[in-house]
């Protein structure tokens, strides 16, 4: 996990990544949005929760956190959801009912801590309305991204992503050529179905975007990116007309496979490790 940033005067980033060997990384934002009724949109990866706990509560008071926006319930984004909530007395989660119900299969959220909300509505936080927004690529039915009127930024949730060469704290470091490529593939990658859409119909959504105008997009997997809203819109309308993403096999895994020794115990070494009772011998 890197160290957390301040992208914006009201909006720090706390970043994290995904590696994929011999492709590159894949970021995985989360956000604190510092309202008059802070705001602390997706909760980060599981695998960190002590660094995620860490660089939030240095971030803000976890007694002054009043919303918790969790944008879908994918594992990427509801890493630290129960630790934030439990270390959050005055916060209530903001999510889409779905993404509520499915969460009750590993925790039974308190539904008392909970508001449930829809892609077109808006809560307040305080000095500035929040509004609920279906960017224009999903992967996940429950996803709601998050207008902030005031700052004028939009979370995008997945759409806008990019698999790139490596971290940096700005869109703007990355190579325009190796962006868009970046970009392209992660979309086809995380949005199969775009291929099955009309585009004049595509368009629709992204005008809905274009209206909306940001100043700066925040993407949970891209670094912040400041007045590309307009080349971000015509890129994605491009997709519909793309050949499908097919994404690495078995082969390609085996071919992967020397990179990834040393992040990750190999089946036969933990096979070592265990006793003729399959229990973990340290």
């Amino acid at each position: 996990m890197e160290k957390y940033y301040q992208a914006e005067p009201d909006v720090a980033v706390i970043p994290s990544s995904f590696v994929i060997p011999g492709m590159g990384v894949i970021p995985a934002n989360a956000f604190v949005l510092k309202a008059k009724e802070p705001v602390l949109v997706d909760t980060g990866l599981g695998i960190e929760s002590e660094e995620f706990m860490q660089a939030l509560e240095s971030i803000i008071d976890l007694q002054d956190l009043k919303w918790v926006w969790l944008t879908h319930d994918d594992a990427d984004h509801t890493g630290n959801v129960r630790n934030v909530l439990e270390a959050a007395p005055n916060a209530r989660l903001v999510a889409n009912s779905l993404a509520v119900l499915r969460m009750t299969a590993n925790w039974q959220v308190p539904m008392e801590w909970v508001h449930w909300l829809n892609p077109g509505e808006t809560i307040s936080a305080g000095d500035r309305e929040l509004a609920a927004v279906r960017p224009p690529l999903f992967d996940n039915p429950s996803t709601i991204g998050l207008f902030d009127s005031k700052s004028e930024v939009l979370f995008s949730a997945d759409c806008c992503g990019a698999l790139i060469p490596e971290l940096t704290q700005d869109a703007d470091n990355i190579a325009e050529e190796v962006r868009t490529q970046g970009m392209l593939v992660w979309a086809r990658l995380d949005s199969p179905w775009i291929h099955l859409v009309r585009q004049d119909e595509f368009q629709k959504k992204l005008d809905v975007v274009r209206r909306l105008s940001p100043k700066m997009i925040f993407s949970a997997h891209l670094p912040p990116a400041r007045g590309k809203t307009e080349q971000f819109m015509r890129l994605l309308g491009t997709l519909p007309d793309l050949e499908p993403f097919t994404a690495p096999d078995q082969k390609a895994l085996e071919q992967m496979l020397p990179l990834f020794r040393g992040r990750e115990y190999t089946r036969d070494a933990r096979l070592k490790t265990q006793g003729s009772t399959g229990t973990h011998v340290e």
